[in-house]
């Protein structure tokens, strides 16, 4: 690997360490990471160019024919220069930020989540009929996640067809999965899409649930530090109904990533995410009135 860096990215002299198929190391007091990649190339050329707007994110650094992306051993991987680790990592910073949309962007925008979250469930559906017997618990458990996710869709929907966007729901970088919480993940330009605000604290809050690591104060501190539009505020929660955490377990199950029993520790907490729900929609109404589901 140490030659091969060397060759491509012009590097000299490089100690290189491999962690579950990442390979890090510094050159010229900057650290450096190897990683692979799920996104597709035009996506990936579409976030180096628009770096000018992604000024705290990760640099995405050129090999040397010019290009994002790198193969080695057949697989897509992207050299990253990383940012500094100094400073506090703030949630809501892309709340702030302007986007001028721009044509190429469109690649990235992830905005149209009702049609998203059918073709998602469309596929499992398609998916299930072929587990034969294989994935026992997770077959037992997909018609209580399905049905959550179609209480999000009919919420999305609702939302979308009878209430009106105002200048605070405009379109932001945002994440694709908010993880954890170090500045490495957060700042990692290949999880970047555009979309509604919204987004990135949704994925806040269920990084919080699926952690653990949520009570009261903290639920009550970030959304006295948020300002929405009623539409934003309902598409908030339109999004929380959507078990996300749950299916994207499901995904690394069926692609054989992690074992089927890990879905269980999500499946004991079915009534406490209910709960976790009811609380958020308490918070909001505090704020604004927004529809009640029926089973919260």
């Amino acid at each position: 690997m140490k030659n091969f860096l060397e060759y491509y990215y012009n590097f000299t002299h490089i100690t290189v360490h491999e962690t579950n198929g990442t390979y890090s190391f510094y050159f010229n007091h900057s650290r450096y990471l190897f990683v692979s990649t799920f996104r597709n190339i035009e996506e990936i050329n579409t976030i180096y160019k628009i770096g000018n707007v992604l000024d705290k994110y990760h640099q995405i650094v050129l090999n040397r024919n010019h290009s994002c992306v790198t193969l080695f051993n057949n697989r897509p991987f992207v050299l990253l220069r990383l940012v500094s680790e100094v400073g506090i990592l703030n949630y809501m910073d892309f709340m702030k930020r302007d986007l001028n949309m721009t044509s190429a962007m469109q690649l990235l925008l992830r905005s149209d989540w009702a049609h998203l979250i059918e073709k998602k469930i469309d596929y499992i559906e398609y998916q299930r009929q072929h587990f034969n017997k294989k994935y026992f618990i997770l077959d037992s458990s997909l018609d209580y996640y399905i049905g959550m996710s179609e209480n999000a869709i009919s919420y999305i929907h609702h939302t979308i067809d009878s209430d009106q966007k105002n200048q605070l729901d405009r379109l932001v970088v945002s994440h694709r999965r908010i993880l954890d919480n170090s500045r490495l993940s957060f700042y990692n330009p290949l999880d970047i899409i555009i979309d509604h605000p919204v987004r990135d604290i949704c994925g806040y809050l269920k990084y919080l649930f699926v952690k653990d690591v949520y009570n009261m104060n903290t639920l009550t501190q970030l959304f006295n530090s948020i300002h929405l539009s009623s539409y934003g505020y309902r598409l908030l929660f339109g999004r929380m109904l959507y078990p996300s955490f749950y299916f994207d377990l499901y995904e690394k199950i069926v692609n054989e990533k992690e074992r089927e029993e890990q879905i269980v520790v999500i499946i004991k907490r079915q009534k406490e995410y209910e709960n976790y729900l009811s609380t958020i929609y308490n918070l909001i109404n505090k704020k604004i009135k927004i529809p009640s589901i029926d089973w919260i």
